[in-house]
């Protein structure tokens, strides 16, 4: 676990609005017959988070849209270089298990626990089957992208690099994330290594 965090709720469709949800629903399926195939469609972006055994807290989070590096970034996951920093098993301490995330969603103006620009990553079970959840890309901001005065909505350093197994990123660098990702498409996963 990472922080706190509800997904949405899910009500029952309105009859105004079923008529609707039978219309797309068919559109989809006749689409399916002609659309192109999920490799053509794809927009070539990529998301990588690649750790740093020896400073946790200097791995990077690079894109990439068609093997091209557009930007890289210093980020951290875990609480740091000791044994239980980098220990993915270790809920709200260890660093994100490897393997890919789906990209949940992003939001600039988060009020939760964590604030302001946030990316939400799917769940991931470790090595050992412990779940992960709750994860997110984000950094130390208040719910309006701008510094706050105390933690965690002041960015005050490289300890702020650390965290219970979310990515975090600079606030500098997670608006220049976001910007770029606006400008070249939102990938739809995530890939953790190292």
């Amino acid at each position: 676990m990472c922080t706190n965090h509800s997904h949405s709720e899910h009500g029952t469709p309105r009859p105004a609005l079923t008529s609707l949800v039978l219309a797309a629903g068919l559109a989809a399926a006749f689409a399916t017959v002609t659309a192109p195939t999920a490799q053509a469609a794809d927009n070539g972006v990529r998301m990588t988070f690649v750790k740093n055994h020896e400073h946790p807290d200097h791995s990077t989070l690079t894109v990439r849209v068609n093997g091209e590096t557009i930007a890289s970034y210093r980020a951290g996951s875990g609480i740091g270089a000791s044994t239980e920093g980098r220990d993915s098993c270790r809920t709200d301490k260890g660093w994100l298990p490897n393997g890919t995330y789906r990209i949940e969603g992003h939001e600039r103006h988060r009020d939760r626990t964590i604030k302001g620009f946030a990316i939400a990553l799917s769940d991931k079970k470790c090595s050992d089957g412990t779940l992960r959840s709750d994860l997110f890309i984000h950094s130390e901001m208040t719910a309006d992208g701008d510094q706050g005065s105390t933690e965690p909505t002041k960015w005050d350093g490289d300890q702020d690099y650390r965290s219970l197994g979310c990515i975090k990123l600079h606030p500098d660098h997670i608006k220049a994330l976001f910007t770029k990702l606006d400008d070249r498409g939102w990938p739809t996963t995530l890939e953790v290594s190292g």
